[in-house]
């Protein structure tokens, strides 16, 4: 393939080419907006049949042209595509809906379909929730939702896009067990991940691409060696387990001068006698960072809303101790958005918050290069990024983020990681709800793990060594 854009005379991708035979895995990485999301639209004809996209060359999928195909008929059922976002994914209103939207699309009898949806989501982990509303759905469930309607029908080629993007540990595990048995089989598998750690011992080709070109092209026995491992982490890819900091020296522990938040018996729910949570009660002082983990579903961000105020089904105190109300950010970047460009976003955040556009602009590494662009055409960890920034120029005492690191390759993580930092040393503290273990092993001062409703203190180093074994990580 020679290139391919979004609008004529504007290549984001050029010069990639590979292969995949049947049975294969392979993996993409590289940088936050160097393309790959981009390239996995282009294979599934999504760019060219609903974009309307360029595409200069020839993708050929089992036989078949993706990138000619107008109707695109055939390419959806020889490809299934999951895509980074669930949000921009998800149609229905329940999980059971969404599956039998693809199915029925396909031509499926309506048996069939149902028969075969409600194997699909039990496969991923939703039984019990196929008539659950989707809006209910925790963020970790919606992108298994998106496994289970992307792929019901079997397709040839799998293709995910961060699939581990917001999904807890088990969850992880699931989709590693997914794609093992999808090559058994005979699939071939693309996958984009900045955490490649999680799938380096299935994979049998990597491609490292940037600033939309691929730059190298390794096989899976070259992938496994710690030469090229430690090689791989400059260009932004994630290969490593975690592992313990000589030492910690954050701002929470430097900074224990007041009490920020006291949440005393907290309960929530959604439906009344049905409690999610009970009994919720600990202290948050100035500067520290408090991890939240637990499965998803196990009320993480509810427990982060509640604390902002907007979830109103609880009972129990929540005070925060600050004129300033807290500030959640969400998973979702894209609800904090205002504006039609990048450059317009920030003019309206510096308006609202009397920090000037050139000081916001110096806490967005990709500014210059994306600031006449829609925030949505972001890359999901540029989007993440703007929305840390968007809080922090509302200078607040507390910061609730929810997912903060999907999306982000590691030299955005390094940064988001330093940044947060130095903001708590100031004063600042923040509440983070996470799977992701670096947040545990480099960043937090304390963890609380939430599970069966209930909330117990953990060591963040313990939680994130807990969660990478059951990922498969070791």
């Amino acid at each position: 393939m020679n290139a391919a854009g979004y609008r004529m005379n504007e290549e984001i991708i050029k010069g990639i080419d590979f292969r995949g035979l049947d049975g294969e895995l392979i993996l993409v990485g590289g940088s936050s907006g160097s393309g790959k999301t981009t390239l996995l639209l282009t294979v599934s004809g999504v760019l060219t049949s609903l974009l309307g996209g360029w595409v200069d060359g020839v993708v050929t999928v089992n036989g078949v042209n993706t990138v000619k195909m107008p109707e695109n008929a055939v390419t959806t059922k020889l490809v299934g595509l999951v895509l980074q976002d669930p949000e921009k994914q998800v149609l229905m209103p329940t999980p059971l809906d969404e599956v039998l939207f693809t199915l029925e699309n396909l031509g499926y009898e309506e048996k069939d379909a149902v028969k075969t949806a409600v194997s699909v989501l039990g496969r991923f982990g939703l039984t019990g929730k196929e008539l659950t509303h989707v809006e209910s759905l925790s963020g970790g469930e919606k992108r298994r939702l998106t496994l289970a309607s992307a792929t019901p029908h079997n397709p040839y080629l799998v293709m995910l896009d961060e699939p581990t993007a917001s999904i807890d540990p088990w969850g992880v595990r699931e989709v590693r067990r997914y794609v093992a048995e999808l090559i058994k089989e005979g699939h071939v598998v693309l996958i984009v991940e900045h955490k490649i750690k999680y799938f380096i011992d299935l994979a049998e080709k990597f491609i490292l691409i940037d600033s939309g070109r691929k730059v190298a092209e390794f096989s899976g026995d070259e992938l496994r060696s710690r030469d090229l491992l430690r090689g791989l982490r400059h260009s932004g890819v994630d290969v490593e387990p975690v592992h313990e900091p000589a030492e910690k020296t954050y701002g929470g522990r430097r900074a224990r001068d007041g009490v920020v938040l006291r949440v005393d018996s907290l309960e929530c729910w959604y439906e009344e006698g049905r409690p999610i949570m009970r009994g919720i009660s600990f202290e948050l002082m100035r500067g520290e960072i408090l991890a939240l983990v637990g499965p998803n579903g196990s009320g993480k961000t509810t427990l982060l809303k509640s604390i902002a105020g907007f979830h109103k089904k609880c009972s129990g105190e929540v005070r925060v101790a600050t004129d300033k109300r807290a500030f959640y950010v969400h998973q979702t970047p894209d609800y904090m958005f205002l504006e039609n460009t990048l450059a317009k976003e920030l003019r309206h955040v510096a308006l609202r918050t009397g920090v000037s556009v050139e000081v916001l602009s110096e806490r967005l590494p990709f500014f210059t290069l994306k600031k006449e662009l829609p925030p949505y055409r972001l890359s999901l960890g540029q989007r993440r990024w703007l929305t840390l920034a968007i809080a922090w120029a509302y200078s607040p005492e507390l910061i609730l983020l929810d997912e903060p690191t999907a999306g982000l390759d590691l030299h955005l993580l390094k940064d988001l990681f330093s940044f947060i930092k130095t903001v708590s040393e100031r004063g600042t503290s923040f509440i983070i709800s996470t799977h992701d273990p670096r947040v545990l092993s480099e960043l937090a001062d304390r963890a609380i793990l939430l599970e069966e409703g209930k909330a117990r203190e953990v060591d963040p180093f313990k939680a994130a060594l807990m969660l990478e074994s059951i990922a498969g990580v070791y």
